[in-house]
């Protein structure tokens, strides 16, 4: 494969190389053009992984090769002679077997690591771990290249009509790490702010000194790449010299001295200061030092890749946008944190970019508004809004409890109060149904007024009338109908009769109407005089009277006078003389 060095590309995933289906054994060799400190190759594959497969470099022009390492999903049948396992010392050739997993099936990664974390090392930068005599992976060769060899062994599958499999492999990426440096000689080194390091600090700056856009790498014509030169004339935010000079280089090709360096900090276009940090640079397992100084666009973090807090990664954007960072739309009243969003994608520990994270009884994208069933947001409140208060009985069954602002809760029709938690006036038992009380129904002759108690709905009655309704007479009482006229004795026309007039008394209600009574001797009458009948109909005439002996009165007869003849269309056409006599 020729000219593989790419820039970023707005799809890496959309485009891959694929091997020739049904080739077994597949090659790929990489001429990286030029010297490069060599650290880590990562390949990313778009399908499967190869089942076996072996890393190898060359420096002398591929005439001869050594290799890195085995992989192999079974190492005993695979690579049978070869030692199986994690290397113990750094020189050790040996077969790993996680990363030739069948899982996953698209887009798995092999990675190997020049220097393994595992293995403890004092310097990594010591002329033993530099000689290639050491057997060391991470050396100085002219000309390198690296050469990858797998096996199919059939895990692309795809049936066709002939019945025939075919299989392939395919990869989307090949990464080579590789710190830059200064060409003019092995120990030139680049170091920020330091005039006079030490020969172990100028070796770890050598490793350190990355670019943004692979900035060991700058295109030297189509197709070819070469390391970073020292270019003397271009100005930094901070001087950058090296540490020894190297009087065995070539012309053209000296170490930088005290002359800036054109060496980028891999702050993603964020920041042009960057410093070498020792912590750092042993955390990232040797690979990079460098921390970004004063990121803007509101990023943060040792490459100014991430947002700071209040803050979101929009997915939309890339990295070095300068509006990549957006400011997070959270109401602080409801939100944990005063209005803290999450910074940035990441579905394994479930968070989402912008999202707002609320408190307990807190709603909404923006957390901007009260659960259902709460009310009051406030920022004092440790969990947003409070619980309504509101009688199940007498709350509507449909969306919120309460208002969300006030509390006031959603009444039934026939419900009131605040917490829905009453009648209304003329209304009692407040339950599920779906008006919420009933009405009173108080008797309207029975009764004082149609209020009734809101548990029990009985009736304010009148006097010798009971039942919840009023509607029933105590013993000892009758009930005369609603639409009655009373006609008083002792204002009719008396015939051997007096009128006795009474007090009521003061410890019971009377029992009688009027001034008194009428008082009758034996064979005496009364003469009522009737004018307000307001129509023709059927009456029924009641006497009371209180008996002044202990026997009951032995006759009462009663007779009607009309002042003209029944007419024979009216209700009382059919009525007869003897009708009037009772």
């Amino acid at each position: 494969i020729e000219n593989v060095v790419t820039s970023f590309a707005p799809r890496p995933k959309k485009a891959w190389w694929q091997s020739e289906n049904g080739v077994e054994h597949v090659s790929i060799q990489l001429d990286l053009e030029a010297e490069f400190h060599f650290t880590h190759l990562i390949m990313t594959f778009k399908t499967f992984r190869p089942a076996a497969m072996l890393v190898e470099r060359s420096a002398d022009f591929g005439r001869t090769w050594k290799v890195y390492r085995y992989f192999a999903y079974d190492c005993a049948a695979s690579f049978p002679h070869i030692p199986h396992g994690p290397p113990r010392h750094i020189d050790d050739v040996v077969c790993e077997s996680r990363y030739s997993d069948i899982e996953p099936s698209t887009e798995g990664e092999v990675i190997y690591r020049v220097l393994d974390p595992a293995i403890p090392i004092q310097d990594p930068y010591s002329p033993a771990i530099q000689s290639d005599h050491a057997g060391h992976k991470m050396q100085w060769v002219n000309h390198p290249g690296l050469n990858l060899d797998w096996e199919q062994e059939g895990r692309n599958l795809q049936g066709r009509a002939s019945r025939k499999l075919q299989f392939w492999g395919s990869l989307v990426s090949v990464k080579v790490l590789c710190p830059g440096f200064c060409t003019g000689g092995v120990p030139a080194c680049l170091c920020w702010g330091m005039r006079s390091p030490g020969p172990h600090t100028g070796r770890l700056c050598t490793a350190t000194c990355m670019g943004d856009e692979t900035p060991q790498l700058r295109t030297a014509q189509p197709g070819h790449v070469q390391p970073h030169a020292c270019e003397p004339n271009h100005a930094q935010p901070g001087p950058i010299h090296s540490a020894v000079e190297d009087p065995t280089a070539e012309p053209g090709q000296q170490p930088c001295t005290d002359t800036p360096c054109h060496a980028r900090c891999d702050c993603n276009e964020h920041s042009r200061q960057c410093h070498f940090d020792m912590a750092v640079f042993l955390a990232t397992g040797n690979t990079s030092g460098a921390v970004c100084d004063n990121c803007q666009h509101n990023t943060m973090g040792r490459r100014c890749h991430l947002c700071k807090p209040f803050y979101y990664k929009d997915p939309t954007k890339d990295l070095r946008d300068p509006a990549v960072c957006r400011a997070c739309d959270c109401d602080p009243e409801g939100s944990l944190d005063g209005g803290l969003c999450d910074g940035a994608d990441d579905p394994a520990r479930g968070l989402i970019a912008g999202q707002c994270r609320c408190k307990e009884h807190v709603a909404g994208p923006r957390c901007d508004r009260c659960k259902p069933g709460f009310f009051g947001l406030s920022t004092e409140n440790p969990r947003g809004c409070q619980r309504c208060h509101c009688d199940p009985r007498g709350t509507v069954a449909d969306g919120s409890r309460c208002d969300p602002a006030s509390g006031e809760c959603f009444c039934k029709r026939l419900v009131t109060g605040r917490n829905c938690n009453q009648c209304l006036p003329e209304h009692w038992g407040l339950s599920h149904d779906l008006q919420g009380c009933r009405p009173c129904d108080c008797d309207v002759g029975g009764a004082r007024n149609n209020l009734c108690a809101m548990e029990t709905g009985q009736c304010q009655c009148r006097s010798n009338v009971m039942g919840r309704q009023c509607e029933q007479v105590e013993p000892g009482f009758y009930r005369i109908n609603l639409d009655h006229y009373t006609y008083e004795a002792e204002d009719a026309r008396l015939h051997q009769g007096s009128v006795v007039e009474r007090e009521p008394p003061t410890d019971r209600p009377a029992s009688w109407t009027g001034a008194g009574f009428a008082r009758m001797l034996e064979g005496g009458w009364l003469e009522f005089h009737v004018n307000d009948v307001p129509f023709s109909t059927e009456y029924d005439v009641i006497i009371r009277y209180e008996p002044q002996h202990p026997e009951a009165w032995q006759e009462v007869r009663l007779r009607v006078l009309r002042p003209s003849p029944v007419s024979a269309s009216s209700p009382c056409g059919n009525t007869i003389p003897a009708d009037d006599q009772l």
